[in-house]
Parts: structure tokens; sequence; C-alpha cells
């Protein structure tokens, strides 16, 4: 037998129901007055006016993190980490975020707008596997797949680019960019901004 360290992260997920003047204030009293205390109970130091009710599971989500073997010393082996689960599921929530996103302004798809001020930047690869420089310029969201469509900088030729086959639709850091585009120009049209 082997001693093993198995690091782990829980996850709860839930939701608040809170009254603020804002989206702001309402996550500011979520992230700095609610929470979890040991063995799982809703703790909030707000009144029941303001915090009016709250829907979380009673078991956690769990992810491993690492597994590090210890060897008779007590010294920890190095084992190699495995990220790809966690950015797979980063990936389908920001893609999830992006279709509730659509799906509460009644939209499956939205045309960028605002590309003339700040972009969304993507690679998209020919069948050359050749990279070309795009700017998004639509996202449409099915059940199954996101789309990209985006506009190649130097040719100006339209290209689609779908999730989770090609990094256009895949890379985490573009589609955080892509989720925030669509927020912002959501807000802006609804005259939220």
């Amino acid at each position: 037998m082997a001693k093993y360290e198995v690091r782990v992260r829980y996850a709860f997920e839930g939701t608040y129901k809170v009254v603020a003047e804002d989206r702001d204030e309402a996550e500011r009293m979520v992230e700095e007055d609610c929470g979890l205390v040991l063995g799982g109970n809703i703790h909030t130091t707000r009144d029941d006016d303001e915090v009016t009710d709250w829907n979380f599971g009673s078991h956690p989500d769990m992810q491993i993190l690492s597994v590090r073997e210890r060897n008779n010393k007590g010294k920890v082996r190095y084992t190699a980490m495995c990220f790809r689960d966690r950015i797979e599921e980063l990936r389908k929530d920001i893609i999830e975020a992006i279709r509730q996103l659509l799906d509460a302004h009644g939209l499956k798809e939205i045309k960028l707008t605002d590309n003339g001020e700040d972009p969304v930047w993507i690679i998209w690869f020919d069948d050359n596997a050749d990279p070309y420089e795009c700017y998004v310029t639509g996202i449409e969201v099915t059940d199954k797949h996101l789309t990209v469509t985006a506009t190649i900088k130097d040719s100006m030729e339209e290209v689609c680019s779908q999730a989770p086959f090609e990094l256009g639709a895949s890379n985490i850091d573009w589609l955080n960019q892509m989720y925030e585009a669509v927020r912002l120009q959501l807000e802006n049209t609804n005259g939220n901004s």
C-alpha cells in the first residue's frame, strides 16, 4: 500500500435571490455577505428582506485537482497534473453562459456590431492548416454546437469556426471575450449601459 495526497475542489452550485440597486451591488452582496459554513449550511449576514431565498444542492460537485504519491520517507513524488477536464468544463460553462444570455433576450444568434472599437480576435485555420487573424462578427448557439462567424483581417472573407472542433470556437480566453462582447452589446441595445 502507498500513501497518496489527493487534492480536490468541492463546488456547490446554487442561486441566491437578493434585493439590490444594480447588478454590481447584487454581486458584492453575495461575495461579501453570503457563503457556506462547515456542514454545508447556507450563511448570510444580510436580513431576510435583502437575501430573500437561496437554493443549493446538498451534495457538492467534486473535482480531483491532483494526485501525488508519498514515498516511505514522506516525500512527495512528482505526478503530472491533468487540466483537460477542468478546461473542458470551463469551456462548456462559458458556452452555456452565452446560450443563456442569448436565450434571455429571445435569441439563438447575434451579429456583433461594435467590432470597430474593440473586436474579439481569433485565429482561423483553412483546409491547409494556414492560420488567419480574424475578428468575430457573429455567434450562433444551438443545443449541440457553438458556431463563430468571423472575418479574415486581410482579405475580408467571412469564415466559420465550430466548437469543439476548431480553435476559434473552443479557446477559453476567446470564448470569454465573446461572452463579454455579447453581454455588453445586449446591455447597450436594451439601454442598460
